[in-house]
């Protein structure tokens, strides 16, 4: 077949379903089967299995029995793409003198879309603790800190809808507006068990040479160590790191 007689959105739209199966995987959806990758895709089952048997071959999915997860090639992309951003090298720095102040875990965070993607982490010191598993996941902004403030700033458009986590997530535009106002005030942002029980976080923005804010700087901890009194104190030392 010549190239001219060639659909011209053939090769664009391979191209599209290889990025959708890529981003089909989350922190919930660490392996999939054939059938839910083409669920997920919307193409019958005998494209999603050449797809997933192609990308399998470069080494961007492997296979466990009848089921993929990402493989090598897309973690050697994803650590390069890391080492690559300049704002996880330029905050680096004031995290981990944030941990070492606390003990406490810290992340920054990005927008990404309508979500809050997490870039970066310093581990607390505590056995008992909130580390390990955020880089790279993804969280609805309304329920974290670093969404709040990302969400205040303007840097996260609002969300359409406010998804219920816990008894305390906030649900009303009315409430979560008072909670960016408030995060406007005062510089930083508090979740207290709003997207996970026990899990308490205060944030505050990361502002670019423009004044644009591009990031969320964040600390973490259990509900029983992060005590109310302690979280105004935090807030300002993150706002200040």
């Amino acid at each position: 077949m010549s190239e001219a007689s060639v659909a011209p959105n053939a090769t664009y739209q391979s191209a599209e379903r290889v990025l959708a199966l890529l981003k089909s995987f989350d922190d919930t959806r660490v392996e999939q089967g054939v059938a839910e990758i083409a669920r997920a895709l919307g193409v019958h089952k005998s494209t999603a299995s050449r797809l997933a048997a192609a990308l399998e071959r470069a080494g961007f999915l492997a296979r466990s029995g009848k089921r993929y997860r990402l493989g090598v090639e897309a973690i050697r992309l994803g650590t390069l793409a890391l080492r690559s951003f300049d704002l996880v090298a330029t905050m680096q720095p004031a995290m981990e003198k944030l941990s070492q102040r606390t003990g406490e875990t810290v992340n920054l965070a990005v927008p990404d879309g309508a979500d809050v993607l997490n870039v970066a982490e310093v581990s607390s010191t505590y056995i008992l603790s909130c580390s390990g598993g955020w880089i790279g996941r993804r969280t609805t902004p309304h329920a974290v800190a670093n969404g709040k403030v990302l969400l205040a700033y303007g840097a996260l458009p609002c969300p359409g809808a406010l998804e219920r986590y816990t008894p305390r997530t906030i649900t009303t535009f009315a409430a979560l507006e008072a909670e960016l106002a408030a995060v406007r005030r005062d510089g930083y942002a508090t979740a207290v068990a709003e997207l996970e029980e026990g899990l308490v976080a205060v944030a505050a923005p990361v502002f670019d040479p423009a004044g644009a804010c591009v990031a969320a700087l964040s600390i973490s901890g259990p509900e029983f160590r992060m005590r109310p009194e302690a979280l105004d104190a935090l807030g300002l030392l993150c706002s200040s790191a």
